[in-house]
């Protein structure tokens, strides 16, 4: 739109690093966001090609350096080697006595993934030989043939072959660890001997399920992906542009989200084999779930749940075609999906159901409720969506599960946050832009635009959703809490007025609010409002200290912000609000 080159501010979500969202205007870095969201790595976002992107880490020290903080036990480490990346980064391990090899002490805890690359050189095996809860979690890779020999208290190991001659050793466990331990084998869990060597390089140990791709550290932890303070990027729905994603603090209490083996999740008349497909993030860390065939209820579930307001699990079908989500201490809190054709029914009358589609035959079933449901969390097989709780069925079936989540504040489900042994908490979305120049924004006539989309219950308690302001003094847009979903703007020094409009869930919004000499109008989706609000009490604006902000408690998707230090005219806020 030409109206874009008479803006001041424009924002609209494309570059980005941690802590930081690059605005297009002004040219000169004031009008970047500051981006916050706190301290760990539980956000997750859809990324451009439709796959959930986490944050990740390197948990291990020195990575690629095995001789500092790397303990040598009857073994010596030559470096400047060369390695399966094409580099000369990859060392020669030598055992100079029986048990040689290197280790690493961590006190990481939960399910995670330890891997290395490895070459045979004189010894053609290597035994990875972890410390963790008292167990050692074993596993021994033949580095001739590249094929897994003995394992012992692992949930999986893999070895993949990266070419001339080199492999890619892999480890799951689920423990709290003690140290990493690597060995120059003999032969299949043989370390005797007191000689022998491989090569190795790049090694990771990370939380999850799967080893992902490697990430380098020195004398500190590193880490890729969605990083605390980066700004989410979304392209939910198979959006082709991206919105920036607001979400409010929320806590998974759903201890293992993807390790359904595990014992935190029960079993009925069901098998279930971790790591089998490729999930919707893009690797192989969804579970199969199989029936055993048997006359009865076929099912997982989560024992001693908390009160939750909303359970969410992503489900594909594989022979099995419907299921069903319930929890045992709410009679009315249960719905059917249809894993084929994308739908649910038998909605109970104590929630709210849902399915998303999350493309590759993958849907994110939901159950919400205003009220707590309690008890425990079930899928459970059924025949159709009309079958009722607790039904018997005979089934062999099988479904593929992933990303189980329990949100007990909140009545929709918001995006998806891993965990690997304990509950993980989100923390709230939180961006600004302050210290801006006075010629951004004039004090008495200004066009404030935004586009986003108001997701389910955009706004929770009284905190305004966007706002610009300097001091006590400002303008922004509310919303309500609940179902009237009404959008506020107002003035504040005191407060001084509003104009609601009627805003549906889901939908995607353009606002502009014109000052005019003191009056405020309100332009929404191609309309403009009727009413006005006298700001004038609260100028002069100095907006040279302005700042744009959206706050702690929205649920939003923002589209782009937009400053004018003109006030447009009225085809001009119609033509940009239209839809």
């Amino acid at each position: 739109m030409s109206l874009y080159k008479d803006a001041s501010l424009v924002m609209i979500p494309s570059a980005y690093k941690d802590g930081k969202l690059y605005s297009i205007r002004p040219t000169d870095g004031s009008g970047d966001f500051a981006f916050g969201r706190g301290s760990n790595l539980a956000a997750t976002r859809v990324d451009v090609n439709g796959l959930i992107e986490k944050g990740r880490e390197n948990l291990l020290l020195q990575s690629n350096q095995f001789d500092t903080t790397w303990y040598n036990s009857s073994s010596t480490e030559t470096g400047g080697q060369a390695g399966y990346d094409g580099t000369n980064d990859a060392w020669l391990l030598t055992k100079t006595g029986a048990n040689g090899g290197i280790r690493q002490n961590n006190t990481t805890s939960g399910v995670q993934t330890f891997s290395f690359y490895a070459k045979a050189n004189a010894s053609t095996w290597v035994k990875v030989n972890n410390l963790g809860s008292s167990v050692y979690h074993q596993a021994n890779f033949d580095l001739s043939n590249g094929v897994l020999g003995t394992i012992g208290n692992a949930i999986d190991a893999k070895i993949e072959d990266v070419g001339s001659g080199w492999y890619r050793c892999i480890t799951t466990y689920d423990t709290t660890l003690v140290n990493i331990d690597v060995r120059v084998a003999d032969s299949d869990n043989v370390v005797s001997g007191t000689s022998g060597s491989i090569y190795i390089q790049d090694a990771q140990l990370e939380q999850g399920l799967v080893a992902t791709d490697y990430i380098e550290t020195g004398a500190s932890t590193a880490q890729a992906g969605i990083l605390e303070d980066m700004p989410r990027l979304d392209y939910s729905g198979g959006a082709s542009c991206p919105s920036l994603l607001l979400e409010p603090q929320r806590t998974n209490s759903v201890i293992d989200s993807e390790y359904f083996g595990g014992s935190s999740w029960s079993k009925a008349a069901v098998n279930i084999t971790d790591n089998n497909a490729i999930s919707p993030e893009g690797v192989q860390n969804a579970a199969l779930i199989t029936a055993d065939g048997t006359s009865t209820q076929h099912y997982i579930l989560i024992t001693s749940s908390p009160s939750a307001k909303t359970i969410s699990i992503f489900a594909k079908m594989g022979t099995q075609r419907y299921v069903q989500i319930l929890t045992s201490g709410t009679a009315n809190a249960l719905a059917n999906y249809d894993l084929q054709e994308g739908v649910f029914g038998n909605e109970g009358s104590a929630t709210t159901a849902d399915i998303e589609d999350y493309g590759n035959g993958w849907y994110r079933l939901i159950l919400s409720s205003s009220d707590a449901l309690t008890g425990n969390f079930y899928l459970n097989f059924v025949n159709s969506l009309a079958q009722g709780r607790f039904a018997a069925t005979t089934s062999s079936g099988t479904i593929y599960v992933y990303g189980a989540q329990i949100e007990a504040s909140s009545s929709y489900p918001t995006s998806y946050i891993p965990t690997y042994g304990t509950s993980q908490t989100r923390s709230f979305d939180f961006q600004s832009v302050s210290g801006l120049s006075a010629d951004v924004f004039n004090n008495d006539n200004l066009t404030l635009f935004y586009d986003f989309n108001y997701n389910a219950n955009g706004r929770e308690g009284s905190t305004t959703a966007y706002r610009i302001f300097s001091g006590s003094s400002g303008l922004g847009i509310k919303g309500t809490s609940g179902t009237a979903r009404i959008l506020q703007i107002f003035g504040s020094g005191d407060f001084i007025g509003s104009i609601n409009f009627n805003a549906a869930e889901a939908t995607r919004i353009k606002v502009a609010l014109r000052v005019t000499n003191g009056t405020c109008e309100l332009f929404f989706n191609g309309a403009k409002d009727t009413e006005t609000i006298d700001v004038s009490a609260g100028a002069p604006y100095n907006w040279g200290t302005t700042q744009v902000t959206a706050s702690s408690s929205i649920n939003t998707s923002l589209n782009q912000c937009v400053g004018f230090p003109t006030a447009l005219t009225d085809s001009e806020c119609i033509a940009l609000t239209t839809l």
